[in-house]
């Protein structure tokens, strides 16, 4: 798995790389600080971690171009700016995911290692953007278990339901938790 990460500021690329190398050892990771480093490096890469701020061209801008150029090239996007606007932008424009720089450090290395098997798709077109894990908590959010139950049966902290439950509503573009348990009704037998 290659891995380039597109971050302006040194101590927060050089902690990315070393975040990641922890994580996903058998990933090799190239940092730059610019859209136009980053550029060059597109074709080598298997995916990008993308900041929104970066010193010669905004990253949504730049998503925008990786989108034209390399449309099977999933990018995450990590920014400080957690905004609504940011991400509905991002998920128009074919972000993979968009991460908090608050999150922990293991929900960007799940993002990233996510994204390594590619999902098989249900019957409703958006579900092709899940990760495997997403469509599992989807799958039994469908099937009527709370966040502390869907925690209970992944084996995980129920704050990391909350996160993928974040992420779903962005990828599948649902504004509440009542669209999200809607649609996991509805499309939670196309996820087995």
């Amino acid at each position: 798995m290659k891995i380039l990460v597109v971050e302006d500021h040194a101590m927060v690329r050089e902690g990315l790389v070393r975040i990641i190398g922890e994580a996903l050892p058998e990933a090799e990771v190239l940092a730059v600080g610019t859209a136009t480093e980053a550029r060059s490096h597109l074709d080598w890469a298997e995916r990008v971690l993308l900041d929104l701020s970066l010193p010669d061209q905004h990253g949504l801008k730049f998503l925008e171009e990786v989108g034209q150029s390399h449309p099977d090239l999933p990018v995450v996007i990590l920014t400080a700016y957690d905004e609504p606007a940011f991400r509905t932008r991002a998920a128009e424009l074919g972000a993979a995911a968009f991460l908090s720089k608050n999150e922990a450090p293991e929900i960007l290395a799940a993002a990233l290692a996510d994204l390594s098997s590619p999902p098989d798709a249900g019957t409703h077109p958006r579900l092709e953007r899940l990760s495997p894990t997403e469509r599992q908590v989807l799958a039994l959010f469908g099937q009527g278990l709370s966040n502390a139950e869907v925690a209970r049966q992944l084996g995980i902290e129920e704050k990391t339901v909350y996160t993928h439950r974040r992420h779903l509503m962005f990828k599948l573009g649902l504004r509440s938790a009542q669209d999200l348990l809607r649609f996991a009704t509805l499309y939670h037998a196309d996820l087995d």
